[in-house]
């Protein structure tokens, strides 16, 4: 995993704290708070079942999430194993114990949603958070909020990402991989 910046982290913390607040501050508002309020939503005919449906999505998106996320840990766990490998070899032969940095390693992951997209965390994330968003209630703006910032930022980012794929990698390499969402971009 590369370094990250203190600052990068603060922010990102202060994000998380901020969003949750808001998220809990909404629900425990506005949201169902009693067993008869959770009985009447359950039974409401414009939204059965919205809920239960809700959380589906949101576990079937953190699944995905932490699944290619893995994926691309992966890459570098071999290559920090292969580098170690290496160094131990040239320790042996020359006798010294000399202590190199670890060299980034770029490739194009292979397994699961990678087959067509190149940052299927990032699709992966966004159902998370949609199903999230149905599970609280589509009427929960800071969920929907939220939902809209992650997908403003990432596809950006996703975009700007597959062409340096394509110029790290070639377009041969990429194939017909989109972006983030499968068959679109």
């Amino acid at each position: 995993m590369s370094p990250t910046v203190v600052l990068v982290w603060a922010w990102a913390l202060l994000f998380q704290i901020c969003n949750g607040l808001s998220i809990g501050c909404w629900l425990s508002g506005y949201g169902p708070t009693t067993s008869q309020d959770w009985h009447f939503r359950s039974l409401n005919l414009t939204s059965p079942g919205n809920f239960e449906l809700g959380i589906l999505i949101w576990a079937i998106g953190l699944l995905g999430n932490i699944y290619h996320d893995d994926q691309l840990r992966e890459i570098r766990r071999v290559a920090l194993r292969k580098q170690k490998a290496k160094q131990e070899k040239q320790d042996e032969s020359t006798g010294k114990g000399k202590q190199h940095g670890v060299e980034k390693v770029y490739m194009i992951p292979e397994n699961g949603l990678f087959k067509w997209v190149l940052y299927p965390h990032y699709l992966c994330e966004w159902i998370e958070w949609s199903g999230f968003w149905l599970a609280a209630g589509v009427g929960c703006v800071p969920a929907r909020t939220f939902l809209v910032n992650e997908i403003t930022t990432m596809f950006a980012r996703a975009v700007e990402g597959k062409a340096w794929y394509v110029k790290k990698f070639g377009k041969e390499k990429v194939g017909k991989r989109k972006a983030v969402i499968p068959g679109l971009v």
